[in-house]
């Protein structure tokens, strides 16, 4: 359930990564927080595109924020070993926008529709009852898995070019899913960068742990 003081967690975790790059002298987009919106606006789209939006979802956009941006990239040097693929936070400069979900959704059918139509393929079939809310850069989609409930939906990684990271689930759910990611500094959003993350036996990010220690303090002791 999303509360008062995870969001104030949230802001915190935002605040730190941010700062953290800019002692560092890395690029930056500073933090901006657009304000809620109108419940009656997402019911209008989710009725204009035929979709649900999961309830979690929902509570964030028009309780706390309607959008969030932020963007990191490391310049100058680069993490050791197995976090070296790490060199950018933030993904396409936001962490969710609601005026990005109409066109996210677009995206998301284009390659239902032009490259995973056949519901019967094993790899089709992990792109069929999503719904988009995070747009790649490199061509992938995260994704809500509407498949089964829409009160608490899974975040599904889909790739668009054979990964390995295909159909991971990132997250339990949207609020579980920003915590996580917030946590680690929003790096990514590609599979490559979430990997190092990425907690195989539970199939979901990490939130703690070795692999998460040595990234931490690989940003803190510049």
């Amino acid at each position: 359930m999303m509360e008062k003081a995870l969001w104030e967690r949230w802001v915190s975790d935002w605040r730190w990564i941010m700062t953290t790059a800019q002692k560092r002298n890395w690029y930056i987009r500073p933090i901006e927080i657009k304000p809620p919106v109108d419940i009656t606006e997402i019911i209008l789209l989710e009725e204009n595109i035929g979709i649900r939006y999961p309830q979690e979802f929902k509570y964030v956009l028009t309780n706390y924020s309607s959008g969030v941006y932020l963007k990191w990239c490391i310049e100058g040097e680069e993490p050791k070993n197995e976090l070296k693929e790490v060199f950018s936070g933030g993904g396409r400069g936001c962490l969710w926008d609601f005026s990005f979900l109409r066109k996210d959704f677009d995206n998301y059918t284009g390659w239902v529709t032009k490259c995973f139509s056949n519901p019967e393929d094993s790899y089709d079939k992990i792109w069929h009852n999503k719904v988009p809310f995070i747009d790649v850069a490199n061509g992938d989609v995260i994704a809500f898995d509407t498949s089964e409930s829409t009160i608490e939906s899974p975040i599904i990684y889909l790739s668009h070019d054979g990964s390995d990271f295909h159909g991971k689930r990132l997250a339990k759910n949207f609020i579980d899913f920003i915590t996580k990611w917030s946590n680690l500094g929003c790096v990514g959003t590609e599979d490559w960068q979430f990997e190092p993350f990425y907690d195989h036996e539970k199939m979901e990010l990490m939130d703690a742990g070795p692999q998460v220690d040595r990234w931490k303090d690989w940003l803190n002791n510049k």
